[in-house]
This record gives structure tokens, sequence and C-alpha cells, in this order.
């Protein structure tokens, strides 16, 4: 064995399925982009539409273009332009799961502090993208 020293198995763990899942997101956003690009399946908003739309605040682009905001794109999956987002979505959540699978580690190693600290992230994020912390939606 070489002197490089190996990472911890909460680590190596960690690591692994963060590998796994930013790499499924990347995957998902250049694939649904090109799927958005070459026109395989009909966009909500049409390309040609963007230029005159894009510069406007969100509330104002959500209005013209009929979207809800929140998690209301998930009802419009069916459009190119919105199902792209999958690959936006799994990269923001693809922590969720490496905090989960290193949780068991620290229980058995008696590390109740760092468990608890997975738990509360694990809370936090659920709790942000559940839109309850989204005030005046």
């Amino acid at each position: 064995m070489s002197g490089v020293p190996q990472p911890a198995a909460d680590q190596a763990r960690y690591a692994r399925l963060l590998s796994i899942g930013t790499g499924a997101g990347l995957a998902m956003l250049v694939v649904l982009f090109g799927v958005y690009m070459v026109g395989a399946v009909d966009p909500h908003v049409p390309h040609e539409r963007l230029p005159e739309i894009w510069h406007l605040p969100s509330t104002q682009f959500l209005e013209l273009v009929r979207l809800e905001a929140g998690w209301g794109w998930t009802a419009r999956l069916q459009h190119a332009d919105i199902l792209t987002l999958l690959g936006i979505v799994t990269l923001s959540i693809c922590s969720v799961p490496c905090l989960l699978a290193i949780m068991p580690v620290y229980w058995k190693a008696g590390q109740r502090l760092l468990f608890a600290i997975c738990g509360l992230e694990v809370a936090v994020i659920v709790l942000a993208a559940s839109g309850y912390l989204a005030g005046g939606h």
C-alpha cells in the first residue's frame, strides 16, 4: 500500500453517492437540453418568444407564460423547456441521499452529534424545497 491515506468510511460513502448524483444530474442536463434544442419535444415557451420575455422579473415572466411559482412546473413536464428542470432538481437534492447514507455510520460509531447534524441538514433541505418558507407565495 502506498503512503496515501484512505478516506474514512463516511467520506468514501458520501463521495461515491455524490459522484453518482452529480453525474446523473449533469447527464440529465445535457440530454434534456439536447431534447429541448433539437425540438424533439415541444417547449412550453417557444424559442422565438424568449428574447422578448427573458429580461422580465420572475413574477411577470411566470404570469406572462402562464406558469405557477414553486412546484407548479411539475404539472408541465410534457414540455421540453420544463423537462430540463429535472436535471437542476437532481443536482440540487443530490446531497440528501448522501447525508442519509452516512447517518447509519455515525449512529453505529456513537457519533450522535454528527448523526443529528446530518438529520437537521436533510430537514432543512426538504423544508426549503417544500416551498413553505417562500413567504408571500
